[in-house]
């Protein structure tokens, strides 16, 4: 056998065993890609779910805190406002709300008053929502009450229930208790549907068998066949004594990855017949002596190597192919070579220069355009057209002095531009109220930094920045909104952003308003210090504001 056909050989056998080896790589990578990704979507979706449960829970005990800490609640069980259930339980709210009852028990767990707000089809009834909740351990849950209440899950046969029980005292919390009100919520096909919105999977509820320990339960089931084309999975969630109280259980269809297959297999398919072309052409190139001419030209350039500063020169073959052009572009290559190498580094500045001036127009575009679609407010709201930049820019320079990495800074800066773009959800009516929000008002307009945090999480380059819009509105003493976190649980960067926006607040111009002094600033800012603001915070931003001379 000639050398050529052992060449020839040679390489089509290498090359179509590396296509071999990279179609088996990429389908085995394919397959486990597909199923790692069913497996942490699933996972994700199951943890989203139970986050949501539990999130339902604290919504409760808020709602049953606005009627539990009431002046009329508390004089309505000393018997001085019999009126108050018709007047304030008003049935139209609390059924929207989705509250199921709503139960009034007295200082010796007599039943006062109750109402029954779920829905004309639903069988349950505050009597045995009460007894569910008494089930286990009775009335023991009242002598160990904490003074803020309690809430969770309890199980009403086969259907989970949230309740929160709270004691009955004045608006301001002080006197003495008055007794107890339990407020109830059905987990209902509405709620399911509000859970499962936002996720990948049907959702289901399956409860726990009795006498089932949660010790013996994983939390997290994921059930994936190969065969099947749907996967399968369940997390635990757990009753208010820490009990197993039912699955949530999901199904969602596998990622089909038939189709990618089909076209991965018929691309290398087509590698292989190209390959073999390659081989064939390989071979007519060797018979002309392709080898010989490289070898050639090979030995002239090392010749020419060795003897620096005589003349260079490349021996042109008589044939019109590609290996004469090389030979002559070499030649005129190294003509041109000291001519070149003087105007190179002259080149490379014009390029680096030209691409720097580029990228920093790119940023500037992008930021503008961030901070005009942050500010367009519907009329009404023109107020925050420069407000909202001042603060992002002060929020932004305050996180540098502080430290902060350069890309978070960038997240803190855009975070804060649509701190406040939820407030598009809000009706017109309810954002220019001027007047003190209602319960129900107030309730609204807790929700907008969800919003919020909804619209950035939508925009893959506002992804990042998302837990700042959702968190700044958070108190350091835990009396913020919308999910009443308190002290260092609130995201360090929500946390700098309330700052610097409440100094902006304080400090921006505003038609027919007086300026405050610096001094008078930071007086103020020090009163929300261990209230609404970090008081560790508040001062490093005092000392920022002497240091950059800022007003």
């Amino acid at each position: 056998m000639s050398l050529r056909c052992k060449t020839q050989l040679f390489l089509g056998i290498i090359l179509l065993s590396v296509l071999l080896i990279l179609d088996i790589t990429f389908s085995n990578f394919l397959i486990r890609s597909a199923e790692q990704t069913d497996r942490e979507r699933m996972t994700r979706d199951l943890s989203r779910a139970a986050v949501t449960i539990r999130g339902e829970e604290r919504t409760l005990s808020a709602i049953a805190g606005n009627w539990a800490y009431s002046d009329k609640a508390w004089e309505y069980m000393q018997g001085l406002n019999p009126d108050y259930p018709n007047i304030y339980l008003n049935r139209a709210v609390l059924t929207e709300i989705g509250i199921s009852s709503m139960i009034f028990l007295d200082n010796d767990f007599e039943v006062k008053y109750f109402r029954d707000f779920s829905a004309p089809d639903d069988v349950s009834t505050p009597e045995s929502e009460l007894v569910a909740i008494l089930a286990s351990r009775g009335t023991e849950i009242f002598s160990s009450l904490p003074d803020e209440g309690t809430s969770g899950i309890v199980m009403k046969g086969e259907e989970p229930i949230f309740f929160s029980i709270k004691h009955i005292r004045r608006s301001d919390k002080g006197g003495y208790r008055a007794g107890y009100l339990i407020v109830t919520m059905a987990f209902s096909p509405k709620m399911i549907q509000q859970i499962t919105r936002n996720l990948h999977f049907t959702f289901s509820v399956e409860a726990v068998p009795q006498g089932v320990s949660v010790n013996d339960l994983p939390s997290t089931v994921i059930d994936s066949d190969p065969e099947d084309s749907y996967i399968t999975g369940r997390i635990l969630i757990k009753d208010y004594t820490g009990g197993a109280a039912f699955w949530v259980s999901g199904i969602a269809p596998k990622v089909d990855i038939r189709d990618t297959d089909r076209k991965l297999q018929q691309l290398f398919l087509f590698l292989a017949f190209v390959c073999i072309i390659i081989v064939l052409i390989f071979g007519v190139f060797f018979k002309h002596q392709l080898s010989d001419r490289i070898k050639k030209l090979q030995h002239e350039i090392e010749a020419i190597r060795d003897e620096s500063g005589e003349a260079r020169h490349i021996t042109i073959d008589r044939k019109k192919d590609e290996i004469s052009s090389i030979q002559r572009t070499l030649n005129d290559f190294m003509a041109f070579f000291s001519f070149k190498q003087g105007e190179k580094s002259k080149a490379d500045d014009i390029t680096i220069s030209v691409y720097r001036r580029f990228a920093e127009t790119g940023d500037r575009l992008c930021m503008k355009t961030l901070e005009d679609i942050a500010t367009s407010f519907t009329p009404g709201d023109e107020k925050f057209r420069s407000a909202l930049p001042r603060a992002a820019r002060a929020a932004q320079s305050f996180a540098k002095a502080l430290g902060v990495e350069e890309e978070e800074l960038l997240y803190i800066y855009t975070g804060a531009l649509f701190s406040r773009i939820g407030m598009l959800s809000l009706p017109i009516a309810l954002r220019g109220k001027s007047a003190p929000l209602s319960a129900a008002e107030q309730h609204e307009y807790n929700k907008y930094p969800i919003k919020s945090k909804d619209f950035m999480e939508a925009v893959e380059l506002l992804r990042p920045a998302s837990q700042l819009t959702y968190s700044w509105n958070e108190n350091w003493d835990g009396g913020g909104f919308p999910q009443g976190l308190s002290g260092s649980s609130i995201p360090y960067a929500a946390r700098i952003f309330a700052v610097a926006d409440a100094w902006n607040e304080l400090t921006r111009p505003w038609p027919g308003r007086r300026i405050p002094s610096a001094a008078e600033a930071a007086e103020k800012l020090r009163a929300m210090a261990g209230s609404r603001l970090d008081p560790q915070l508040v001062e490093k931003f005092l000392e920022f504001l002497k240091k950059e001379n800022l007003q």
